[in-house]
């Protein structure tokens, strides 16, 4: 009773939105003072990625939705099944495994915790929201049209309003190029991002944002003359509108260099902490880490905490490449930057890390070649054997690795999950 009402006040508050969005738009277009549309060329290239947004959620990102949803309800039925055969069974021959004794079973070390997307209300909250596409849709359009139209009426005066820019006209070239820029970069990552059945809501917020962010760095960084180019316009002329350009294009490197020159000139030392990029894990390119970021996924660290069947519903790729992005980032957390010396070993992710542990267990000929690889991974990259050990065996025990091995092999043989070897 509570899911239906739940998602019966859900299709309501779409409904509400839906007829709100449509008044504010016809209001809107009645009475804002400069109209937004122009008859032009680029009036129109503005409503592009607005309409490829819509297009594709309708066409690809709710049936993709479908598809996986799927998958993770088949994941939680498997994770329920998992969780009491790790009390029963698995925990206990684990650690008499390891050679602890009877004594030291203490099931509330295996008890799982039951995250929020095992909950059904999480699935269906996850559900990619029309409303929401809709809403982005027009933000980012209407972003775009108002660059389109300071293009149009040009620098100065036009139908009464004065652009946010000086006598001189010197903030409307940073203005234009750095929007033109923008629109080139959300576009290009929208290919990347229809290509992996991403393009969501939330990405046309977000490039709605950063187009906009854009526009004001490039005029501001054209006002204060930021990269000393005024005092040979003649020369620099062509450079300055290709620089704020760029700006448009790659606007996170843009605010990056603001920052390191901010840090210079307020003699700020540079940021001591050792972050583990996302660039580390095998799989991962700009356009899939841009889809983690917009989740708050940033670092390795992010990811190797993350739940595979939420982060599966909410960015929409296989599950079984979840898994490995996860399976690589707990290994990581572990060896940080030496992940590149474990890959020699053919070591790429914790369920490699576990089960080699787990070949120390098994019969002498197999123990032997186990123990020679662990000890020539622990001279290359510099550790104690004690500690690699220590890594393995917490690796080997830990919940998460156990579930995310065994569901791996439940999706490729459909037989019952095998225990570990005495």
């Amino acid at each position: 009773m509570k899911a239906n009402a739940s998602s019966k006040f859900d299709k309501a508050v779409e409904w509400i939105g839906s007829i709100v969005l449509v008044g504010i738009i016809l209001w809107w277009w009645g009475a804002m003072p400069v109209r937004l549309v122009q008859p032009t060329m680029w009036g129109v290239l503005a409503t592009l990625p607005g309409i490829v947004g819509l297009v594709t959620h309708f066409a690809v990102v709710l049936p993709r939705f479908r598809a996986q949803r799927q998958t993770v309800e088949d994941y939680r039925r498997f994770c329920k099944g998992f969780n009491d055969w790790w009390l029963a069974t698995g925990w206990p021959e684990k650690l008499a495994a390891a050679g602890y004794s009877a004594t030291s079973v203490k099931q509330e070390l295996g008890v799982k915790v039951i995250s929020v997307a095992d909950d059904d209300d999480a699935l269906d909250s996850a559900r990619p929201s029309t409303v929401a596409a809709v809403w982005s849709a027009v933000i980012l359009t209407v972003i775009f049209e108002i660059a389109a139209t300071v293009a149009y009426a040009g620098p100065g005066e036009w139908q009464g309003a004065h652009w946010p820019i000086d006598d001189k006209n010197v903030g409307y070239p940073g203005f234009i190029f750095a929007a033109l820029g923008a629109f080139v970069s959300v576009m290009w990552r929208m290919i990347n991002r229809i290509n992996a059945n991403a393009l969501t809501s939330r990405f046309l917020f977000t490039a709605s944002l950063r187009a906009t962010i854009a526009i004001a760095v490039g005029m501001v960084a054209a006002h204060v003359d930021l990269f000393g180019l005024n005092k040979s316009v003649d020369v620099a002329a062509t450079f300055k509108a290709a620089l704020f350009f760029l700006i448009g294009l790659f606007t996170d490197w843009a605010l990056n260099a603001m920052r390191t020159r901010a840090r210079s000139v307020f003699n700020q030392a540079n940021d001591p902490c050792d972050r583990l990029p996302l660039c580390f894990i095998d799989g991962l390119d700009d356009g899939v880490i841009d889809i983690l970021d917009e989740l708050g996924i940033w670092d390795v660290q992010h990811l190797a905490t993350s739940e595979p069947g939420e982060l599966t519903i909410r960015t929409l790729y296989p599950f079984n490449r979840i898994i490995d992005w996860i399976d690589q980032a707990i290994l990581i957390s572990y060896l940080r930057r030496n992940i590149a010396d474990a890959r020699l070993f053919g070591i790429t992710g914790a369920i490699d890390m576990a089960t080699l542990f787990d070949y120390t267990l098994g019969p002498p000929e197999v123990k032997k070649k186990a123990e020679a690889i662990l000890d020539a991974f622990s001279k290359k990259v510099g550790m104690s054997r004690e500690s690699i050990d220590l890594i393995c065996t917490n690796l080997w025990f830990d919940y998460t690795v156990a579930q995310l091995y065994f569901f791996w092999q439940h999706l490729r043989q459909d037989i019952p999950a095998p225990t570990p070897a005495a």
